[in-house]
């Protein structure tokens, strides 16, 4: 089988696409700062690259989170995604790597545009909430296009929604909105509080993609798909804000109320996929719901607690 190399393997996403790859029965290698290799230094990478000579390159890395962050870390967002993917590519083309896989977020798409369907996605400007953290994707993008126009050279380009699942960020600072709800109203149920805030008004409406269904729809791509134009990978659905909080709160068995706090932003109002090029391209569709996910969230939230209530207090 191919020898896979994913960049960010370490991360929320990446350590699921590696166990993906693994259960297929390929050779995988994992490279990220946790284990010493900075894609932001180009010869670093390079170097790692030329000695490790993959068949493929899977691209994880992202430097983003919720709102909160991205109003907070933009010169760092910005300038992180930008270089890691620019030196990603040209790595992997230098080292004659077969495949170069890229991974963004929804968030790449139109900021006014309520359904994501893939030939729309140049159809207008990023939302402002998301615009250091999305235009390096768009501009990785074009980089590929040359190589391709120029040397022939192989790449694909996945957008997926917000993923959730075990090893997400609960960081409340980091997180997105799922998993911040979900510790909010954990902790707000085992002090017995009987609010738990909400930014904005709850109204926008999100799609929410299992992170091991999203691994393996990754792995599938890698295989099937070879267009340049971008493929979405997720279930074609929406939830607003509201219903998600109402979702979490029956499933902890919380009695308490949600306050909306007006003053913050909402973002964009809806991102939603549309999937048929993806089923028609892979034969798939995600097989876990978003009750179902939500349910092994959960589970696992409760058996790491002890963990990540320390994570939280040395961030």
């Amino acid at each position: 089988m191919p020898k896979v190399l994913v960049l960010g393997g370490t991360g929320f996403l990446g350590t699921h696409v590696v166990r993906a790859f693994v259960r297929q029965g390929y050779q995988v290698e994992i490279a990220s700062r946790g284990t010493g290799v900075d894609a932001r230094d180009a010869e670093l990478l390079a170097r790692f690259l030329a000695r490790s000579r993959p068949d493929i390159v899977v691209n994880c890395i992202h430097n983003g989170g919720g709102i909160a962050y991205n109003l907070q870390r933009p010169v760092s967002i910005f300038e992180d995604n930008l270089i890691t993917g620019f030196n990603a590519l040209r790595a992997a083309v230098r080292a004659k790597v077969g495949k170069f896989v890229s991974i963004m977020g929804n968030s790449s798409y139109p900021g006014a545009l309520e359904r994501h369907e893939e030939k729309h996605w140049w159809d207008g400007p990023l939302h402002e909430s998301v615009l250091v953290s999305s235009m390096p994707r768009k501009a990785l993008w074009v980089q590929a296009c040359a190589y391709r126009q120029e040397r022939n050279y192989q790449s694909i380009h996945l957008v997926l929604p917000n993923m959730f699942g075990p090893g997400d960020h609960f960081e409340l600072e980091r997180s997105h909105a799922l998993a911040a709800l979900l510790r909010k109203v954990w902790e707000a149920k085992q002090a017995g509080v009987g609010e738990v805030e909400i930014w904005g008004t709850g109204k926008p409406v999100r799609e929410w993609l299992y992170v091991e269904d999203a691994a393996e729809a990754i792995v599938r791509a890698t295989e099937l798909y070879d267009e340049m134009e971008v493929l979405n990978l997720g279930r074609g659905e929406g939830r607003s804000i509201r219903e998600l909080a109402e979702a979490i709160r029956e499933m902890l068995n919380w009695r308490g109320e949600f306050v909306y706090d007006l003053t913050r932003p909402d973002g964009a109002p809806a991102k939603v996929f549309d999937t048929s090029k993806m089923v028609a391209k892979l034969g798939w569709t995600p097989p876990t719901s978003l009750r179902e996910g939500l349910q092994k969230t959960v589970e696992w939230f409760a058996q790491n607690q002890q963990d990540l209530a320390a994570g939280y207090r040395n961030s």
